[in-house]
């Protein structure tokens, strides 16, 4: 019997339970953390002020809704909640306005609807939560988004002055709100179209996607500027940046020093791709690093100051900057890879 085998060998290996002397007995323990604290008293006067606010919007974007019920409208955060943790997404949610972007430091844009306003203003009037609470207590204000904080709160002719010169007009840089493709956000782009198709202002998405909603518009007078920054859908109606170069006289040509050009130095050299506006051809000492081209602009918007300045560095840092430390003598190769139009900011 000794060295019979066992008839059920895996029994051996069964788990041990453990019964703790109190368990079923115990409680649940709760979470950690303190719960929210507001910034602020949230009065009945406070909600009252910011229900004040919300209808003073219907009012304002009351026929516009009535045509698209759609419109953008700005909430301005008190300085101590402008952390991202503290921002106030149940407050402004799918249930009323929900946040679709921010702006300047403290600012919020909301997709608002006329169902979503009244919603908004029933949470205002009637939220008692602890967290609902703290997040009202965040709100400065409640406003729609007026043309002069489209216009970056700049005039229309400052717009049009600071905007480089472009055929006939000057280019402006229009961007439009993105409401997370909602039904109606077409409807308010085809407005902004429509608009332009009247005032014969040229845009265009040139070295832009057509999911960023940017646009080059040029304006031809200070009407146009004005009648883009009225529009609901703008979001900014601003000078189109460009690219430029400041020269300093500081250093005459003349003390310019030796710039090496390829036949001088013997042996291999590594390339660099220069991933900008293009290198000049007119320069026969950089041209002889260049060993290919190839481009992605057309030539009436092409503008290879840039990317001639970048290459001039990469060729020969050492000796244009003899005052800085720690720059490499080395050279190298250069291919232009010409991707930025000159409209590009």
């Amino acid at each position: 019997m000794a060295n019979s085998p066992r008839p059920f060998p895996q029994l051996e290996r069964l788990p041990i339970k453990l019964i703790m002397p109190k368990q079923g007995a115990e409680r649940r323990v709760s979470g950690g953390g303190s719960p929210p604290r507001p910034f602020r008293e949230v009065s009945e006067a406070y909600r009252r002020s910011l229900g004040v606010q919300v209808s003073s919007i219907r009012q304002a974007l009351g026929p516009k809704l009535e045509q698209v019920d759609l419109a953008p409208v700005r909430v301005k955060l008190i300085p101590q909640a402008i952390a991202k943790s503290h921002r106030p997404q149940k407050l402004f949610s799918d249930k009323s306005c929900p946040i679709v972007g921010a702006g300047r430091l403290g600012d919020l844009y909301v997709k608002a609807t006329s169902y979503g306003l009244g919603e908004l203003a029933r949470t205002i009037a009637t939220a008692s939560s602890p967290q609902m609470v703290k997040e009202l207590s965040s709100v400065e204000r409640i406003e729609a988004v007026t043309s002069v904080s489209r216009r970056n709160d700049q005039l229309p002719e400052e717009v049009l002055r600071r905007s480089p010169r472009k055929g006939e007009g000057f280019l402006t840089r229009v961007r439009l709100f993105e409401f997370g493709n909602d039904e109606n956000e077409q409807a308010l782009t085809s407005e902004f179209e429509r608009l332009c198709s009247i005032r014969s202002i040229p845009v265009s998405q040139d070295g832009y996607s057509a999911k960023s909603r940017t646009y080059a518009a040029e304006c031809r007078s200070v009407a146009d500027v004005s009648a883009l920054s009225e529009l609901v859908g703008v979001r900014s109606v601003v000078p189109m940046p460009l690219l430029r170069i400041d020269r300093s006289p500081s250093q005459p040509r003349s003390t310019i020093p030796h710039l090496p050009t390829r036949n001088e130095i013997e042996g291999d050299i590594p390339v660099v791709v220069v991933v900008d506006s293009g290198i000049s051809e007119n320069l026969p000492q950089l041209e002889s690093w260049v060993v290919g081209r190839y481009s992605d602009v057309a030539p009436d918007y092409r503008n290879t100051d840039h990317g001639t300045f970048v290459a001039g560095l990469i060729c020969w840092g050492h000796q244009l900057n003899p005052g800085l430390a720690g720059i490499e003598n080395d050279v190298g190769g250069l291919f232009d890879l010409q991707v930025l139009p000159n409209s590009d900011p």
